[in-house]
């Protein structure tokens, strides 16, 4: 069930656009939309407990974040000759890691398969688009559709990376996931993740890049051929050469 507040008076088109696809989502979980003029809020309850997530794709944060230039995930998802222009983020959630891969130059077709996701970010996108120049936007493409069913059926050809965040759960000794995460948790699920990951290695020109929680197993038996570790993630990267 969902409920909406809407709060937008600068992007009434945008906000009504928004509405109108989103009313009728089907969900046995029920959720509150607080649409504002530059960001968008989701509300539910998890763990008995009333959980919010506020996004927008101009918080400062987030600019301040994809500003900097020595994030592993930025090297997971480039190689030393500087080859890899093109990316499908194939679990593109709610663009974080899209939009900073975008900030430095790359240029990024998000596959969202959940609708109310899909037309929250897309809602995002448009309003920051209409609103902002940058280049770094317009770098942004978003799809809704499976993405197993993508990289099957639509004549994409070679994309130079593919990008996965499978978002499994954490070791037993993590802390609970931050709000965003347990939202998109709720939203979400991870079928078909193993034939998304094989369909990707035939699919890549230069390399997948899954995104894993520290202690998590790989995706499969398939070695990394690089591993980037942080403190509570790291990035597997799987090289293919398929070119």
């Amino acid at each position: 069930m969902i409920k909406i507040a809407n709060h937008c008076h600068y992007h009434k088109k945008y906000a009504r656009e928004l509405i109108e696809r989103i009313k009728s989502y089907d969900s046995d979980e029920e959720f509150l939309i607080q649409i504002e003029d530059d960001s968008l809020a989701l509300c539910c309850q998890i763990q008995n407990q009333k959980t919010c997530f506020s996004h927008s794709l101009t918080d400062p944060k987030l600019l301040k974040r994809a500003s900097q230039k020595n994030q592993l995930l930025l090297k997971a998802c480039n190689n030393k000759k500087r080859e890899i222009h093109s990316i499908i983020d194939l679990t593109a959630g709610w663009g974080r890691d899209s939009f900073i891969l975008a900030t430095h130059g790359q240029h990024i077709t998000m596959v969202e398969q959940n609708s109310l996701i899909f037309n929250s970010l897309n809602f995002l996108l448009k309003i920051v688009k209409h609103d902002n120049p940058d280049e770094v936007y317009k770098r942004l493409q978003l799809i809704n559709d499976d993405s197993v069913e993508f990289l099957s059926t639509r004549d994409i050809g070679f994309a130079d990376c593919l990008y996965l965040d499978p978002m499994f759960p954490a070791h037993k000794s993590s802390a609970r996931p931050g709000k965003e995460l347990q939202i998109l948790q709720l939203l979400t699920n991870n079928l078909n993740v193993e034939e998304l990951f094989e369909i990707a290695l035939e699919k890549a020109k230069y390399r997948v890049v899954v995104k894993r929680p520290i202690h998590a197993k790989t995706l499969s038996d398939k070695k990394p051929d690089i591993v980037y570790k942080e403190k509570t993630i790291r990035f597997d990267v799987y090289l293919t050469n398929n070119f």
